[in-house]
């Protein structure tokens, strides 16, 4: 392997090495690494040459140095190269071989120092597995050289000999459908949710699902290929069953699946695996919001050729998530929604089928609640005396609140035929605000109207709808103050006639204002029977001025108000819309629920 003055002298002529740069070499070398062959010097591009350099003996084609170059050369077609002539006077290595089936490049007689050649197996082979590497260096001191490995060494490409043999163009044609390659099996699952939209009713999930169906064509005998159970090839090699993504929203969806390799086997059974992101649009049901749910079919459809079913157990042992007719459903979660997610194969068509329902306790804190307080404080705009006019501002002020809860609600939802069960409970109650608004107007108008009302309606009204609403019967109320009334009257009369002027400047109560004099009390004392006389007169004049004082404070701004019957009737009809406003919104609930079923 490794060459020097003395190893060649005693194996080569010395005409077969050359000296220094090789100008005074003249051995019959007419050839170039590349296998190229020199051409002659006497060429008319050439011959030139003939007559500047005499003395380089350039004859034929041999290889030669006449320009004091490296080493000798020629040329070859499109230029000139340096020949593959062994130096004589340096270390390096010689042509290792080629490896059996194989070949070695750059192809020379002699490496220097450094340099590294590459092997090569020939087509239909390949490198054993305990081959030595396909490259080696020359590695080369003072006065010996050798390689770093022996040659590498190849084996028949069972894989290609097989893929020649079955998958030949003349032999297999992918553009038709095996016989039995229209039963298609499906395993599948959904490995994350990577967006949900519920307002635009949209998902994009991450789906893989493995496909397995049989060509009688791809067969063969393990022992015919060493062995070799199967083999992966790319899915645009082999027929494929042609699937589509239903219910698709992608607009740069063009029909196809991301290409990849399937694995075939020895009896005919291929297998694929589909790694995608499927944007698929889904169907959400809002009417028992924040308790509404979602449906999401990710499905794929097969072509003409295509018979799609469920596949029994995993092909894939390394993979446990998959879905299959025996493991037909799985848990998921994303953000506010859970569920469940299943396989479903008929019809040419594989579903994954995700059902989720949406969890409503941060709805309920935030949307619900405040609008069942808002539907609460309505109440209180009942209960608010007639006579003030701030509860018309109060009632305005919460319907315009649960027009804003309204807003709020259909905001988190799509735009569906019908509205949520909350968001029609909420235009319900709004609806009864609004009219009861109105009729609290009417009430406020009657409570500050004068007058008596008729008969049948002071019967009514006051006695026995008045019963009924648990305030009693008013008319005794209207009995007691004309009976004060009169009371009140007949004491101002008598303290009026009792207290008139004399014309001498005195009244009949002077007896009463003005003390007696010590004389008259000498003589009342004296007078006994007198004396009881006077003491009944000064009684009944104190009982009177009494009365007509409190006759006189009620008249002047007491106590309470005049109250008349049409006061009365305003606080019934109060009552009755207070009445009625309760239950229309206990009444509204099982309604709504059925009516929006």
């Amino acid at each position: 392997m490794l060459t020097n003055k003395k190893q060649l002298q005693g194996q080569h002529r010395p005409d077969e090495c050359f000296r220094g740069n090789g100008a005074n070499y003249r051995g019959d070398v007419k050839a170039v690494p590349s296998g190229k062959t020199c051409e002659r010097w006497d060429l008319d591009t050439h011959k030139s040459l003939l007559d500047t350099y005499a003395w380089a003996n350039l004859e034929d084609n041999f290889c030669r140095n006449p320009d004091g170059w490296e080493r000798p050369w020629c040329y070859v077609s499109g230029g000139f190269e340096d020949c593959d002539i062994v130096p004589c006077d340096v270390v390096g290595c010689t042509d290792p071989g080629k490896p059996s089936f194989g070949q070695r490049s750059p192809l020379l007689k002699f490496y220097k120092d450094g340099d590294r050649i590459t092997f090569t197996c020939d087509r239909g082979y390949k490198f054993k597995e305990d081959s030595p590497p396909n490259r080696a260096q020359c590695i080369a001191n003072a006065t010996t050289a050798q390689w770093s490995s022996s040659p590498a060494s190849c084996e028949v490409d069972q894989k290609w000999k097989l893929t020649r043999d079955v998958f030949n163009p003349d032999v297999y044609n992918k553009a038709f459908a095996p016989s039995k390659g229209k039963n298609v099996r499906v395993h599948a699952y959904i490995e994350n949710v990577i967006s949900l939209d519920e307002r635009n009713e949209q998902i994009i999930t991450a789906v893989k699902m493995a496909l397995e169906w049989e060509d009688e064509r791809l067969q063969w005998q393990t022992t015919e290929y060493g062995g070799l159970s199967f083999i992966y090839v790319g899915d645009d090699t082999i027929w494929t069953p042609g699937l589509s993504l239903q219910k698709n929203f992608d607009t740069e969806y063009k029909g196809g699946f991301p290409s990849s390799d399937v694995r075939v086997s020895h009896t005919g059974v291929i297998h694929g695996t589909l790694e995608f992101l499927a944007s698929t649009t889904c169907t959400l049901d809002p009417f028992l919001f924040p308790q509404d749910n979602m449906t999401c079919p990710v499905c794929l459809k097969g072509g003409p050729e295509a018979i799609i079913a469920c596949a029994e157990n995993i092909t894939d042992p390394d993979d446990d998530d998959f879905l299959t007719c025996s493991k037909t459903s799985a848990a998921i979660v994303t953000g506010e929604w859970s569920g469940r997610v299943t396989l479903s194969a008929a019809n040419s068509k594989a579903c994954l089928t995700i059902t989720i329902q949406r969890d409503p306790s941060y709805h309920y804190a935030t949307t619900i609640s405040p609008c069942i307080i808002l539907v609460v404080l309505m109440i209180i705009t009942f209960i608010m005396p007639i006579d003030k006019g701030d509860r018309i501002g109060f009632g305005v002020t919460v319907l315009l609140s649960m027009v804003v809860s309204l807003v709020v609600v259909t905001g988190f939802l799509p735009v569906k035929g019908t509205l949520p069960f909350i968001a029609m409970l909420i235009v319900v109650a709004m609806g009864m605000m609004g009219g009861f608004m109105l009729m609290t107007l009417v009430i406020i108008i009657i409570h500050d109207r004068k007058g008596t009302l008729p008969p049948w309606a002071r019967k009514f009204f006051l006695r026995y709808v008045a019963r009924m609403l648990f305030m009693g019967d008013l008319t005794r109320k209207l009995r007691k103050n004309e009976e004060n009334d009169g009371q009140n009257d007949e004491v101002l009369c008598n303290w009026s006639a009792n207290n008139k002027v004399l014309p001498d400047g005195s009244n009949g109560n002077d007896v009463v204002t003005r003390p007696p004099s010590r004389l008259q009390q000498m003589e009342i004392k004296s007078n006994v029977p007198g004396l009881q006389g006077t003491l009944e007169e000064l009684k009944s004049s104190v009982r009177q001025l009494s009365g007509s004082i409190e006759a006189l404070a009620k008249a002047n701004g007491g106590e309470e108000d005049e109250v008349t019957e049409y006061n009365l009737l305003a606080y019934v009809l109060d009552r009755i819309c207070l009445f009625l406003y309760v239950v229309g919104i206990i009444v509204a609930i099982p309604c709504t629920l059925y009516l929006g079923k």
